[in-house]
């Protein structure tokens, strides 16, 4: 057990406080070969999650980011709406998890599935289209079918036209893309089990790679800004790993699992080692300079993403692990006591024509706030992620499509 401070390595360590319960107890995770992120071996036991400093635990953040996130139910669904959209179903998701009837009622009944919601049409943007997320979160939840039919809308009509890459006409190629699409599509699966909604996914995650995906693994935010922006980078994280969590055995999750491993490889040097600053990532990723301040929505997307391929078998040395915990220690200390991150990058589009410096210089400038809801939401699903011990999409689907998931 280690006894707090900086390691030899540069990663935190810490002992004490109260434990969460996010260790994972498994059976085997059977099939899969290594490519596609299968395990043959015993599902990783990761005891690195289960015990935090006081006040830290994903037990204590959780409950205060729902609470922050309750008088938001109401808010309307303009400028950055996905960020509330997200915010609210990563809080339905955390109090299902955990079993808080009160709270998840509580944000279920605030929400009208009978609305007809932000723009849908031919020009709607993928921001507009995100928010069926939410509706199809609450029907998984309670077999809504008014929120079904609200959540299917959008995931339907985002495919009713194409581009000359046969993707959806949406498609903008930001890397932001990759989480507001994917994210509705593998929504949109989980809703119906039709894999053609998490093959759509793939078929466009594979296309952003070519465009977008640099040799060391990381995105350009735009093909027009050629930053390393870190929510930029945390969108195709998360989109990746919501992705791979439901895509079956194939080629087209070899190609996925190969892109977001090249990223989390690409991502572990840059994560900040020591300071005040120690397991942030940077609002540049690969600026350290203090203009790109340690900014916490990355941050808490790539801890997302590590703790899920941590705990599905995708990641399997301890080096990730040693990130994964960095992250969500830099976090909960920063939320400790009010659910809430500060230094958040608000809404940002793509940077101007100019050099890379100036380019950076676009997003260095951007004021980061407190309580920002993009920050809000991955808090949320990161919590979520340390406490689980199986996905819950998974339960009831021990074997499926050649590969079996048997952690519990």
């Amino acid at each position: 057990m280690a006894t707090g401070g900086i390691t030899s390595t540069g990663g935190i360590t810490s002992t004490g406080g109260k434990a969460g319960t996010g260790g994972s107890s498994c059976a085997t995770c059977a099939g899969g070969a290594s490519s596609t992120g299968g395990s043959t071996s015993a599902c990783p036991a990761v005891s690195d999650f289960d015990t935090w400093p006081s006040g830290q635990a994903p037990t204590d953040i959780g409950p205060l980011a729902v609470t922050s996130f309750k008088p938001h139910t109401g808010d309307a669904y303009s400028g950055a709406g996905y960020a509330w959209t997200f915010a609210y179903f990563g809080s339905l998701q955390f109090t299902k998890l955990t079993s808080d009837a009160t709270n998840n009622s509580y944000l279920i009944s605030h929400f009208d599935c009978s609305q007809t919601g932000p723009d849908n049409s031919s020009t709607a943007t993928v921001d507009d289209r995100a928010f069926g997320d939410l509706p199809l979160e609450i029907f998984l939840e309670n077999q809504s079918a008014a929120c079904k039919t609200l959540g299917m809308a959008r995931a339907d009509t985002q495919w009713a036209r194409t581009n000359s890459d046969g993707i959806t006409a949406d498609a903008r190629y930001w890397a932001d893309d990759m989480y507001m699409i994917t994210g509705l599509q593998v929504f949109g699966y989980r809703a119906t089990k039709d894999l053609k909604y998490v093959n759509r996914s793939a078929q466009a995650m594979q296309i952003y790679f070519t465009k977008l995906q640099q040799s060391n693994g990381l995105f350009w935010h735009t093909q027009n800004s050629h930053v390393f922006w870190g929510r930029a980078n945390g969108w195709v994280a998360s989109g990746m790993t919501e992705l791979l969590l439901d895509l079956p055995a194939g080629t087209a999750r070899d190609a996925v699992m190969a892109g977001y491993k090249k990223q989390m490889d690409g991502l572990l040097p840059l994560q900040i080692t020591s300071g005040n600053d120690a397991g942030f990532w940077r609002q540049v990723l690969d600026l350290a300079t203090t203009a790109s301040y340690a900014e916490r929505s990355c941050t808490a997307m790539f801890t997302y993403a590590l703790v899920t391929g941590i705990k599905n078998g995708w990641l399997n040395d301890p080096k990730y692990t040693t990130a994964a915990r960095n992250g969500w220690l830099a976090l909960s200390k920063d939320a400790k006591g009010t659910g809430q991150l500060t230094n958040v990058c608000p809404g940002t589009g793509e940077a101007p024509a100019g050099t890379l410096a100036t380019q950076q210089k676009f997003y260095t400038d951007r004021t980061p706030g407190t309580n920002d809801m993009h920050g809000q939401a991955p808090l949320l699903w990161a919590a979520t992620a340390l406490l689980k011990k199986q996905w819950w999409h998974l339960r009831n689907r021990r074997e499926r499509n050649g590969w079996r998931h048997q952690c519990n």
